[in-house]
């Protein structure tokens, strides 16, 4: 699912709207958010037939001011809870009849109204308990770094707006793509941009969108940048990332010195989004340490065969360290190997062959359910549907509580002779130990 929010600075001018069409085809949103669009809501009925979205919501201009309006595709049940001048309050029905809450947002551009958008912003998070999503233009900045030029923003402006997105358990999705904040010269005067177009939400909205990215794209004309959120579903997908704790990782003093410094980096904010990037960093530290073993381990076999014949002390020296660290690399390798294998029979020692590489993805591609049948004898190859059919299975079996009590009564008299035993149970000779070695 693609958003994209855009302070649009008026619908009026073709140039603009030929610029929207080029970030629709480009990047494919189910819903459009448009800010200060300056245009009435036949303007925006003609957009959304021209761009091919089935429904929108518009808040008319007022004069040469303003102006709203959202629009969505037909794979998404939306329906409006409530708007304003300032905002648009939808909920949204999708990946399952998910429930959530998106407010397109749009705040005072009077610096003297500041205070009347952070009350706005603290109703709105009152509303509903639902998880809850809010972008759009705030006019309004967190950090000193968020505006460049001579004159500072006030501190006081800074500290009443990072005030209310704590009070409202709000957080900033992190963004990604871009540099957010540009200059650019035209004859004597300075155009400076300033981070005004954010995307918050609450740790509820995380949880059910933990994947997802937040983009900034040039749109040139304009000084402001449209941003897009991108929410990834977390069904299921032969193309999703999912991450695994390697237990070779330990074995690196760095690994744990790398993570913990990582961990401390990062600014204070709810914990799953810094789970999801401490692993996002494990894994990331994982592909570039052990990317190729084969190739680290035949390096370091040319470079024990190198010193191998060294009779003065630095090549002993240097022919030992290279062995160890051949040994340790093979010890990552069988590890990493055993992991993956799950095969609880081999032992620290036993050869790292191809056999073991293949039973790894062998298993992989054997474990993978790709179809099912139902009770109706249906072959069902949607995931969301495999999933009904597996819990509809298993609901049978647990809810069954009839007992069968004509089970059949095995025998339990012995299944081997007395003589078969003592043949079995005798000292084995050195023919039979002979034989069997050959």
């Amino acid at each position: 699912m693609n958003i994209l929010s855009w302070n649009c600075r008026g619908l009026g001018n073709p140039r603009s709207v030929w610029i929207l069409g080029d970030l629709i085809k480009s990047r494919k949103p189910n819903f459009l958010f448009l800010s200060e669009t300056l245009v009435m809501s036949d303007k925006i009925k003609e957009l959304c037939f021209k761009f091919k979205f089935v429904k929108y919501f518009v808040v008319d201009c007022i004069g040469r001011s303003g102006g709203l309006a959202i629009l969505w595709r037909k794979n998404f049940d939306c329906s409006v809870l409530d708007s304003s001048a300032n905002h648009i309050d939808v909920q949204v029905n999708s990946f399952g009849n998910v429930q959530w809450r998106m407010t397109c947002f749009y705040g005072f551009p009077e610096r003297s109204r500041r205070r009347d958008s952070w009350n706005f912003i603290k109703s709105l998070a009152a509303k509903s308990d639902m998880p809850w999503c809010i972008l759009g233009d705030f006019n309004d900045m967190m950090y000193a770094a968020d505006k460049k030029g001579d004159h500072a923003h006030p501190q006081y402006l800074l500290n009443g707006f990072s005030s209310t997105i704590k009070e409202c358990h709000l957080m900033e999705l992190d963004l990604k793509g871009g540099n957010y904040t540009w200059e650019k010269s035209r004859g004597t005067q300075n155009w400076v941009r300033e981070r005004l177009d954010r995307a918050f939400a609450t740790e509820a909205w995380w949880h059910m969108f933990p994947l997802c990215n937040l983009t900034v794209h040039n749109t040139i004309c304009s000084d402001h940048e449209p941003i897009l959120l991108e929410l990834i579903s977390t069904s299921h997908s032969k193309q999703q990332f999912r991450f695994r704790f390697e237990n070779t990782w330990l074995k690196e003093d760095s690994f744990t010195v790398d993570v913990t410094n990582f961990w401390k980096s990062l600014k204070p904010t709810h914990l799953m989004p810094k789970l999801i990037s401490v692993s996002s960093f494990m894994a990331k530290w994982g592909r570039n340490f052990f990317h190729k073993f084969r190739d680290k381990v035949k390096h370091k076999k040319e470079e024990v065969n190198l010193y191998a014949d060294c009779e003065d002390e630095e090549g002993v020296r240097k022919f030992f360290e290279a062995t160890n660290q051949l040994n340790d690399l093979l010890s990552h390798e069988e590890v990493y190997w055993k992991q993956r294998a799950k095969a609880f029979w081999l032992e620290e020692g036993d050869s790292n062959s191809k056999f073991f590489h293949a039973f790894a993805n062998a298993r992989k591609k054997v474990n993978q359910v790709t179809r099912l049948k139902n009770n109706d004898g249906e072959v069902i190859v949607q995931h969301e549907e495999m999933c009904n059919v597996v819990k509809e299975y298993f609901k049978a079996v647990f809810e069954n509580t009839e007992v069968d009590h004509d089970v059949e009564q095995y025998s339990t008299d012995a299944v081997i002779t007395s003589d078969q035993n003592e043949v079995l149970t005798a000292d084995f000779t050195y023919e039979e130990f002979s034989d069997a070695v050959k």
